[in-house]
């Protein structure tokens, strides 16, 4: 296990956690995702911590509103989800960690457009 930081490109938002080195993320086929060009990766909620500033932090639900998509409210930056799909887990956008090239992984589709 290793530390990570991530954070929003304003830094209103920053997030630590825990977890194996990263080599692979997920990206979901879903009308959201694809819009969005997010590559996730999955972190227990136990080793997730959160600071934001007062009032930066905002969520976004569409369709079935099983997920929780946060996101800066200054810069805009969607920096991780949590979904029914993956209980106990928060789905951290890799693009906000420190030191992750997410275009040297290994890359896997999820597909979430034909869940709805």
């Amino acid at each position: 296990m290793r530390p990570y930081d991530g954070s929003c490109h304003c830094g209103a938002i920053k997030f630590s956690f825990e977890a194996e080195p990263i080599t692979k993320g997920i990206r979901c086929n879903c009308s959201f995702c694809s819009r969005r060009g997010t590559l996730m990766h999955p972190v227990p909620e136990g080793s997730f911590k959160v600071e934001a500033q007062e009032g930066a932090l905002s969520t976004y639900q569409f369709v079935t509103k099983q997920a929780q998509h946060y996101f800066c409210k200054h810069c805009g930056i969607s920096t991780y989800s949590e979904a029914t799909r993956w209980p106990g887990q928060y789905i951290v956008n890799l693009g906000c960690v420190e030191g992750v090239d997410t275009f040297a992984l290994e890359t896997t589709v999820f597909d979430g457009r034909h869940l709805l």
